[in-house]
């Protein structure tokens, strides 16, 4: 009875929310009750992403996970004088708008295009001499920071190291037949909003495209005393340092902790997702396996791994980990991430972690 009350109150939750979210056979629909006539959209698509803006309405913040065939998620970011909707997509996606009166509302079906949704032709079946290979696993590896945003800055710069180490472990797993996709390959940011960079990186962890979600940065500490090695899955921080952590690499500051918030409201639905316990628990495995590889091929202490609220994991369908190499503010593990030959033990810690947790089967296409 409780786990229908539950239910009830969720729905009824969205039925109010802004939009009003429904799922349907073949598309996703989102509508806008709007305040008056006067109100006025502007509309626009790329990247995976479909951003409404509506001038002279006021809403609530909303992060909503939909995982539809079309929608990946809908967030609501009221701003002054207006509404930005961002809308995550799913492949190749067409919008259809319309305006509608008594009452005023606006409402956009969202739909795979015809050519993207036409099933495939089937394929003869191989010969039974060469059976069919199973599909390469895909690493997506984000190289935390970058661009305007340098990340910690001690005996080292934590978006120069992060980037040094992922392009190392990209050039270690493609040898080992992996195929590998970079967040960033370069020193950039996705977006100058750090909300936006975070979100568009969360975005890529997506079932569909990927098996393993890594997102590597340095540590720090404000007492400079601290090394070893971390990692971290989705959920809610446990102890005040993890959330201080977070705080940080959620951006800092006052956004920081908003944005640490708005990853605790989507932490906080996993309690009610079977799915998505399903995948913390193998998060979780990936960390540990992770962690105790890592620190025995770099000699760097294994500090565990912790549930944390993290912006850049809140979506991730697949197994995925925030993993902390090292503390760049400490005096000896600050001065062996400088060094590029520590930088390679690092590279292949990490690829000793991925290789045993693929070998066990731990992830799904």
């Amino acid at each position: 009875m409780r786990v229908f009350l539950l239910v009830g109150v969720w729905l009824w939750s969205l039925a109010l929310a802004f939009p009003r979210i429904g799922v349907h056979q073949g598309f996703t629909r989102l509508v806008f009750d709007l305040p008056s006539k006067e109100v006025q959209h502007t509309l626009s698509q790329e990247n995976g992403l479909l951003v409404l803006i509506l001038k002279g309405v006021k809403a609530a913040p909303l992060d909503q996970v939909v995982n539809s065939s079309e929608v990946a998620s809908v967030q609501t970011l009221p701003e002054e004088g207006q509404v930005r909707v961002v809308v995550r997509l799913k492949g190749a996606v067409e919008a259809t708008v319309r305006r509608y009166s008594d009452p005023e509302r606006l409402v956009v079906d969202l739909s795979l295009r015809k050519e993207a949704s036409t099933p495939a032709k089937a394929l003869p079946d191989p010969p039974r001499s060469r059976p069919p290979k199973p599909p390469k696993p895909v690493v997506l590896l984000d190289p935390g920071h970058g661009g305007m945003d340098p990340g910690m800055v001690g005996y080292v710069v934590e978006k120069e190291v992060v980037l040094d180490v992922a392009l190392r472990l990209k050039r270690l797993l493609e040898k080992e037949g992996i195929e590998v996709r970079l967040t960033r390959d370069r020193d950039m940011h996705l977006s100058p909003d750090k909300r936006e960079d975070l979100s568009r990186r969360a975005a890529l962890a997506d079932s569909s495209q990927v098996n393993l979600f890594i997102s590597i940065h340095v540590n720090a500490t404000p007492t400079r005393t601290a090394q070893g090695v971390e990692v971290f899955y989705f959920g809610q921080a446990q102890d005040a340092r993890v959330l201080a952590q977070v705080i940080r690499e959620n951006g800092g500051g006052e956004l920081g902790q908003r944005l640490t918030q708005e990853a605790r409201t989507v932490a906080e639905r996993i309690l009610f997702d079977i799915v998505a316990q399903a995948n913390q628990r193998y998060s979780q495995r990936l960390a540990e396996t992770l962690g105790r590889k890592l620190s025995q091929t770099t000699g760097s202490p294994f500090r565990g791994t912790f549930p944390g609220d993290f912006f850049v994991l809140r979506y991730a369908k697949v197994p995925a980990v925030l993993v902390e190499i090292g503390f760049g503010d400490h005096p000896v593990e600050g001065r062996r991430l400088a060094d590029p030959a520590y930088r390679e033990k690092v590279a292949q810690g990490l690829l000793s972690g991925i290789l045993t947790f693929l070998a066990n089967g731990a992830y799904a296409r």
